[in-house]
């Protein structure tokens, strides 16, 4: 099976090489994962402490925020943060507790092993999904503690399933699991892993976090002018064709704030189309008179700021199954809408803000403006988040106690 997993991993690679030849993302993933051995042998300084995270995408890197300040409080440690996805690049670059970033090559074992040798990491933290075999295995022999940190399990995953013995054994490789909830424990447990424990989720932490820290905008309060607010977080330009046409029509006083997820001109130029004549961007605030309705956010790190102000917010990602953070937004006791996706059952929150009428799932845009009309006129929704997100929090210490144990 491992000759099987590494034939796997070259055929990534090939098809990596390949596709960023069309694909902008692919490209720079291709071209930074190229430069990151040179990365290392020009940053890293062989006596320092590393405390190594590896994160897929932004939403992994948001949970292991909470947990990167506080072990930089000590100041003994330098944090290195390797990633997948080429959206992540930009978020990690610009948070200041991370000394060191970069791309992860594919997981071959000779790739792993020159990366391992070089950092030599005191400890090995994965977040979430990130079972990587010959970076786990390796780190394994050579001691150093693996921790996989606001990992969840479901049923139907292939480590459960009779024939999935591969992937078991890398799983039994991690020397301690900090799952979310009761159930992944159970789980790792029917498998022959015991060395669990339930912590829950450090994003309600970072969400709690930005809350107390929120900043006042007053071009938004200005752009707004005691209107109604609607805003569309993290959207993608697929849930911008499903909810233009309602957008449009909408003959309310209603002010519409759209922060996509990609913020290039590319992205902003195709709202802009979708809304002839009806948008400003934020970089072209203020103005005497704003008579525009849509405002879009042309810049990052304002959206955790923005949701205060809106009396609905719709989360995008989540009719292409890749659902964005409901939890920034519902902290403000705010109604949350979204796509409707199988793939959102993965989010734990997501049952707790449908079960307490804060979250609703739609299907057409349609479904978007009779639900937004509801809500906007009998604001009777969407009460609770904030309760929800601060009985929630403390998932960050607990990690904490169990990494010092191991350090």
């Amino acid at each position: 099976m491992k000759k099987i997993y590494d034939l796997i991993i070259l055929f990534g690679d090939f098809y990596l090489k390949i596709s960023s030849l069309l694909s902008s993302k692919n490209k720079r993933i291709d071209i930074g994962r190229k430069k990151s051995y040179e990365y290392l042998e020009k940053k890293i300084i062989e006596e320092e402490k590393i405390i190594m995270f590896h994160v897929s995408s932004v939403g992994e890197f948001e949970q292991a925020k909470p947990i990167i300040s506080r072990i930089k409080e000590k100041k003994e440690f330098k944090i290195l943060v390797t990633y997948f996805s080429s959206s992540a690049e930009n978020f990690v670059s610009k948070f200041e507790s991370v000394d060191y970033h970069m791309y992860l090559p594919s997981d071959t074992e000779n790739n792993m092993r020159k990366i391992l040798n070089k950092i030599k990491p005191r400890i090995l933290i994965l977040i979430k999904y990130e079972f990587w075999h010959n970076l786990i295995s390796l780190a394994s022999r050579k001691s150093i503690p693996i921790i996989s940190v606001s990992s969840t399990f479901r049923k139907n995953q292939i480590f459960f399933k009779f024939y999935g013995f591969f992937f078991k054994n890398i799983l039994r490789n991690i020397s301690l699991f900090l799952v979310q909830d009761k159930n992944s424990k159970l789980l790792l447990n029917s498998i022959g892993i015991n060395n669990v424990k339930i912590v829950g989720d450090t994003r309600y932490d970072r969400v709690y976090k930005l809350f107390k820290e929120s900043k006042d905008l007053p071009l938004i309060e200005g752009f707004i002018n005691n209107k109604p607010s609607i805003l569309i977080g993290s959207s993608w330009m697929s849930d911008i064709k499903i909810l233009s046409k309602e957008i449009s029509r909408d003959l309310t006083e209603s002010k519409y704030i759209i922060a996509p997820h990609n913020i290039n001109e590319k992205e902003i130029k195709f709202i802009e189309n979708k809304f002839l004549n009806d948008t400003i961007r934020y970089s072209d605030l203020p103005q005497k008179t704003v008579k525009k309705r849509i405002l879009i956010i042309d810049n990052y790190g304002m959206l955790s700021s923005l949701y205060k102000y809106a009396d609905l917010a719709f989360i995008g990602g989540g009719f292409r199954g890749a659902l964005h953070n409901t939890l920034e937004a519902v902290v403000w006791d705010i109604p949350v809408i979204y796509g409707f996706n199988r793939n959102n059952i993965k989010f734990k929150e997501i049952h707790h803000i449908e079960n307490s009428k804060i979250g609703f799932p739609i299907k057409s845009g349609n479904e978007f403006k009779l639900l937004s009309n509801r809500i906007i006129k009998y604001k009777d929704l969407g009460k609770g988040g904030n309760k929800l997100v601060k009985e929630k929090s403390g998932a960050t210490d607990k990690i904490i106690y169990y990494i010092n144990e191991l350090l």
